[in-house]
């Protein structure tokens, strides 16, 4: 169900996004019509998975009750 949704929001929007539109148009001389319409459909999704994740904001830490005004952990994420 979400392919077949993605590949409708491809298809309306490959014509007013010029980076879509050049990548579908190659892709459909080169390897046809179906694949350039589920390469844009990944693309879209691609581009959704990380607008959600740069929308997302990290969770605080928890406090219990009783416990220190220190935080014993580092709320930033590590690096690594």
């Amino acid at each position: 169900m979400l392919r077949g949704l993605l590949s409708e929001a491809a298809q309306t929007a490959s014509p007013f996004d010029p980076e879509l539109r050049r990548h579908y148009r190659r892709l459909k001389f080169r390897r046809g019509s179906g694949v350039a319409k589920v390469a844009i459909a990944r693309k879209l999704a691609v581009r959704l998975y990380w607008k959600l994740r740069e929308a997302a904001a990290p969770v605080p830490p928890a406090r219990m009750q009783g416990s220190s005004a220190i935080s014993v952990v580092d709320p930033r994420p590590s690096t690594n």
